[in-house]
């Protein structure tokens, strides 16, 4: 009796074990996914990401559907740029909604408990804009060049999207990229009119059909020509605050800095401007200003100790590197 008493208490204490086991696996595994989230992928955390505004698509083409295209287009964009993670993305079809409501909450009638501070509004960088040229099924000796390629034969049309895309600096206005981008996708001898009348654009079943993949591919190259444009800028932490011993610089978990790394600040050299011609024709080079040593590493920001020099707000970091030949 009392061995089969011992038998299964050793069972249920096997049971609590392994419950507690699993708890602690679902535990520690949220934990790191979490973390995770909170970490840039690799190739976003070592760039700059800049603030940009995606205004709606100009709409140049002729449709019979009540398809709007133009606001479409940048929808599918700002996704895909939100995703990427390189850009903070901004929308300005909706501001006049949302200044509205900012200047609602500001009447008398309502509490003051829970109010948006106005001036919060962030500023963008960059504009991005562009206009839609071709949105139809084509067929001509280049497409069907096109087809053969693909494997699908001579015969047939193919769906086309063309866009022009524009990427404006906003402070200077100066344009710094503007190209004309297509996406292609075979789409055999269906009727163009019958075959698109039942389907509304942007939604699951468009994107399976040819228009809808000729859109995602002109997408793509949307997004590899701002990148290419704007999104090299290397990434430095920079001086956020400054206390009697120790900083506080950006970049935590996030551009996954880690306590007990070192890093120079230094602030850049100055600006070497043709007295001729006003260009600028290069810099000095860097001065540096000071080493310090990360110690606490948060979500966003880190707390660093001062090793030596003197700091100021918005002085760039780059990684401390020991001179072998010194020592």
């Amino acid at each position: 009796m009392l061995s089969t008493i011992n038998k299964i208490s050793m069972a249920r204490h096997r049971i609590i074990t392994a419950i507690l086991s699993l708890l602690l696996f679902i535990s520690l595994s949220g934990c790191a996914a979490l973390t995770s989230k909170k970490v840039l992928p690799r190739s976003v955390r070592a760039y700059e990401i800049p603030t940009i505004a995606v205004l709606d698509f100009e709409n140049k083409v002729q449709l019979r559907y009540k398809w709007n295209i133009g606001r479409g287009v940048r929808d599918l964009l700002v996704d895909e740029l939100v995703r990427s993670r390189h850009y903070e993305v901004l929308t300005r079809s909706e501001l006049g909604s949302v200044i509205n409501e900012i200047e609602t909450q500001k009447s008398p009638y309502f509490r003051k408990e829970g109010k948006v501070a106005s001036g919060k509004l962030k500023n963008a960088k960059y504009l991005i804009k562009g206009s839609i040229t071709d949105f139809t099924h084509v067929a001509g000796g280049g497409i069907r060049a096109f087809a053969s390629k693909l494997g699908l034969g001579i015969g047939g049309d193919v769906a086309l999207v063309s866009v022009t895309l524009y990427v404006i600096d906003i402070e200077s206005g100066e344009v710094v990229a503007s190209e004309s981008l297509s996406g292609k996708a075979y789409a055999g001898n269906i009727k163009f009119e019958a075959f698109y009348s039942k389907v509304g654009f942007g939604g699951k079943a468009f994107y399976r059909t040819p228009l809808g993949k000729a859109t995602k591919e002109a997408i793509s190259k949307c997004i590899k020509s701002i990148s290419r444009a704007i999104a090299q800028n290397k990434w430095h932490p920079r001086v956020v605050k400054v206390n009697n011993s120790n900083i506080i610089i950006s970049g935590g978990i996030d551009r996954a800095l880690k306590t007990g790394s070192k890093w120079v600040a230094y602030e850049k050299g100055a600006e070497l401007i043709d007295p001729a011609s006003g260009d600028i024709l290069g810099t000095e080079e860097d001065i540096i200003v000071g080493i310090v040593q990360i110690t606490e590493v948060k979500d966003k920001h880190s707390i660093a100790e001062i090793i030596s020099g003197e700091f100021e707000v918005g002085q760039k970091f780059r990684p401390y590197i020991v001179n072998k030949d010194s020592k």
